[in-house]
Parts: C-alpha cells; sequence; structure tokens
C-alpha cells in the first residue's frame, strides 16, 4: 500500500505560493527581456592543461538572444533613439555591422516593428547574414573590410540613411549610448557575478564601447583591476602593421573613437590560429560554442597569466562576445581551415578522410595532376577590357602588373561577381575591375594528397593551388582528376 502524505500547513501553503511566484517571474513577455544577465562560468581543463593556476571565469556573451553581447547595444540604441523622440514608429535602422549588431538591431527591430537594413562586411559570415535575414531585416554587403571610401560599409550605410525617409542611422561607433550600455549594466552584472574579486579583465576592442565602457565602470568600482586589451596581428588599435586577418568583430584598420586607450593597463596580440584553435579546444574540452574572437581573446588571457605567473589567489574574468554557431562553414569547418593554411594536411585527414579511397592514390599529390593556369589580368584595368576573356574562363587572377610571372597577387576576379554587380547596377563595364575584386581567396599547397583533394571537392567546384617553383596559380577541376585513373 502507498500512502501520500500532503502538508496543509500554513507553511507549506506559503512555500507553495512562493514557487509558483517564482515560476511565474520566469515567464518573459518577449525576447527582448532575456537579453543580458548572462552567466559566468569557471573554465577547469583548458588552464589547468596550459598551466594556469590562476581562477578564469568566462563571462558567456554567447548564450545571449542571437548569441553576442550585440543584443545590448542592439536594444539600447534603439531605446534611447526613442526615448529621445529620434525614431519614430515605422521608421527604417540602419546600421554598418561585421554582423554581430546587426542581429542585435534585427531582433529588436522585429519585435517592436521597425525595418531594419544592415551593411556588412565582405568577411562577415554567411551564417549571421542569412540569420540577419531570418529576423527579417535586410544585408547589403560593403565593397571592401577597409574603412574608409566609398565602398567602405560606414559609407554606404550613411548614403542609405540620407536616402531613405523616417529613417535612424544607429552608428554604433559614435552613438554614446554605445558605451553606455556596458557602463550601466554590463559591467556591473561582472563585479556582481564575482562578488566583487577579479585581478583582471580581458576583452577585445572592435567598437570599442564595451571594453571602454564598461573598463571604465570596472576601474570605478575596483580601482586595482587591471585591464588587458587583446587585439589581433593586423589590427591598428593595439599598434603594429595594419594588414589582413579572418576573425571577425574586432580590430580594425584604425582606431575607433570609443577606445579609451587610458584605461586599458596592457595589450596582447593574437593571431587568428591562435584565436580559431583556442575556439575549438573550448568547444570540445569545456562544452562552450564560442566565435574566433572569443578564442582570440582566451588565448590572450591563459597566455598572459602564465606569463605572468598569476597564482592561486588571484582571478580573471574573460570576455566572450559570441557564439561559434555564426561560423560553421569558417572556423569550424576543417575545410575551411585547411585552405587557410590555419590545419595542417595530417591533421585534416584524421578528422575528415576515411581509408575507402585507393591507398596508391596517396603517393600522388595535386603537383602531379596536369591543370589549367589561370590567366593573370592587371589591376586597374576597365572590366569592359577583360570582359570576353572573363566570359570565357570563369575567373581571373588580379596582380599590379598583368603578368603572371610577377606574382603580387591582388585577388580574384570571378564572371558571376561582374554579372550581378553590373545586372544590379553598382558597376558598370566602364569602371575597373578594382570594384568587383575580391582579395580573399585560397590557394593550397601543391603537395596535398588526392584523398584529401577528393575530400574537399565534395562541396566545391574547383580548388586553386600554387605550384612549388612557380608564381601560377593552377585550378583543378574534378574532371582533371580523371587523368590519373588507368
Amino acid at each position: 500500500m502507498i500512502w501520500f502524505v500532503f502538508e496543509f500547513s500554513d507553511n507549506a501553503i506559503i512555500r507553495q505560493m512562493q514557487m509558483l511566484k517564482t515560476k511565474e517571474r520566469r515567464i518573459l513577455n518577449n525576447i527582448l527581456e532575456a537579453i543580458g544577465n548572462t552567466p559566468m562560468i569557471r573554465l577547469n581543463k583548458l588552464p589547468q592543461e596550459d598551466g594556469v593556476e590562476c581562477e578564469v571565469l568566462v563571462k558567456c556573451e554567447f548564450l545571449n538572444p542571437t548569441g553576442s553581447h550585440k543584443d545590448r547595444l542592439g536594444l539600447n540604441l534603439i531605446e534611447t533613439a526613442e526615448q529621445e523622440g529620434r525614431l519614430k514608429p515605422g521608421g527604417t535602422i540602419v546600421e554598418a555591422t561585421s554582423g554581430n549588431t546587426g542581429l542585435g538591431l534585427a531582433v529588436v527591430g522585429a519585435v517592436k516593428g521597425y525595418k531594419v537594413v544592415t551593411v556588412a562586411l565582405p568577411k562577415a559570415s554567411a551564417e549571421k547574414c542569412d540569420l540577419i535575414r531570418g529576423f527579417g531585416a535586410k544585408v547589403i554587403r560593403a565593397g571592401t573590410n577597409l574603412s574608409i571610401g566609398p565602398d567602405s560599409m560606414y559609407a554606404i550605410a550613411e548614403r542609405i540613411a540620407k536616402e531613405t525617409p523616417n529613417t535612424f542611422y544607429t552608428s554604433q561607433f559614435t552613438n554614446k549610448a554605445n558605451p553606455l550600455t556596458h557602463y550601466r549594466k554590463t559591467a556591473n552584472e561582472i563585479v556582481d557575478q564575482c562578488g566583487g574579486k577579479i585581478d583582471y579583465f580581458f576583452m577585445a576592442p572592435g567598437t570599442g564601447g564595451t571594453i571602454s565602457g564598461g573598463g571604465r565602470c570596472l576601474k570605478e568600482r575596483l580601482p586595482s583591476l587591471k585591464i588587458v586589451a587583446c587585439d589581433p596581428v593586423g589590427s591598428a588599435i593595439g599598434g603594429g602593421k595594419s594588414g589582413p586577418f579572418l576573425v571577425e568583430g574586432v580590430g580594425k584598420d584604425m582606431v575607433p573613437p570609443f577606445v579609451d586607450l587610458t584605461i586599458m593597463d596592457d595589450w596582447v596580440k593574437f593571431n587568428d590560429k591562435d584565436a580559431f584553435e583556442t575556439a575549438r579546444r573550448l568547444m570540445k574540452e569545456e562544452g562552450m560554442s564560442i566565435g574566433g574572437s572569443a578564442g582570440g581573446v582566451l588565448w590572450s588571457a591563459l597566455h598572459y597569466a602564465k606569463e605572468k605567473k598569476l597564482g592561486k589567489d588571484q582571478t580573471i574574468v574573460v570576455f566572450l562576445p559570441d557564439t561559434g554557431r555564426n561560423y560553421l562553414t569558417k572556423f569550424l569547418s576543417n575545410d575551411w581551415m585547411l585552405e587557410h593554411a590555419l590545419q595542417s594536411e595530417e591533421e585534416y585527414r584524421s578528422l575528415n578522410c576515411d581509408k575507402t579511397t585507393d591507398q596508391k592514390y596517396d603517393i600522388i599529390e595535386l603537383k602531379d595532376i596536369d591543370c589549367k593556369t589561370l590567366s593573370t589580368v592587371k589591376l586597374g584595368q576597365p572590366l569592359s577590357e577583360i570582359w570576353e576573356l572573363l566570359k570565357k574562363e570563369g575567373m581571373l587572377i588580379v596582380n599590379s602588373t598583368g603578368k603572371s610571372e610577377d606574382g603580387d597577387f591582388k585577388g580574384m576576379l570571378y564572371c558571376k561577381d561582374v554579372v550581378i554587380a553590373v545586372i544590379s547596377g553598382r558597376v558598370k563595364l566602364e569602371d575597373q575591375l578594382d570594384k568587383v575584386l575580391k582579395p580573399d581567396y585560397c590557394v593550397l599547397s601543391s603537395t596535398l594528397k588526392i584523398s584529401t583533394v577528393l575530400k574537399m571537392l565534395e562541396v566545391r567546384d574547383f580548388l586553386l593551388f600554387l605550384k612549388e617553383g612557380s608564381k601560377k596559380i593552377f585550378v583543378l577541376a574534378p574532371a582533371d582528376l580523371m587523368s590519373k585513373i588507368p
């Protein structure tokens, strides 16, 4: 016989009512109420493996609704504009973004009923752009990753804002609501979650709003705290020569207005490889999916803590701005890592290649295949001069001389891109080819084994490679491999 015991005391009733109230408080009115209050989590395996003795805590901003700390910014930019009367009902919001701010604005716009137009960098991941569109917003790709020029995302966003009625240009790089977002809330969350026990705070500047606004509040509440800024190699924010880098959302070819250098106590430079490998490590070993910039910050923090010999009595907080789900076709793809020389062929094969390919083909390398070379054209030529050649070959290499033997490659020119650009009205055939040049392209090593190449060709129509001792770029089509079949 089973007896059920029911407690009808006043205390039991009070407890039940409290539980109901607690449950009721967990029901949010809309998704915007889920922004912020992200957890702080202690790392265990990575610090131990890297010989780091101090306590390492991570602020998990990747758990915001769209997967980044920019949800906080999107909400505050819009609500501030509403309060100040700069954003009217039914209006259009415009922003230049590497992707995450666009996502933050798009989700707020969806809930509040605004149209959102974002201008994204060419290197912004396809995942972020597709998600922005999924929220009902529009995405326009800028013509360059640089901060200046008529094809920069800032110039395009400004033009759209001027030409579109009832529009508010949020301008995250100059809008004071940006640093105030993190001064008023984000930093206070961090201090309260840690009980005021923080010795070092690590973050990478993008617009500078989070590290400067949040950093100022952190230092006001914890005067002894040290702020260590983390910056990609190739970014001008933390000094050094400006150049290309693959990490998104942080670093710039100039120092943004909101980057307050006076609150930075130290700097660490990280490279793409360390950033992406650390992000992948955290996913495998600690179960957290983070973006490449977060990987760069975490690598910087672990490197710094070990180098400075931070002890067991010290605590560091690492700010992890976004999720790895926004980069499934980038650093979480082994093909992409191999293409960008961020992963060895041996590691790639261990993760991707099976044993079904006849082993005799493993002695054949890319350099052993007869392939055609790509024609080379000169930077600055009008499209009309090279159109027939491009139409015939489908793609061309661009350098500064137009002679393939000179190397000095500037990028790729694809027939598809020119057709789209001309039909959409962005360019004319009289314009220089620079307007549709793609500076980011991958040229593989000619020593890759055929089984590796076969795996890569499962999801692409061709591969580019450079033969050792040659300055010519070759293009491999799947049919070229048949020349080695007996």
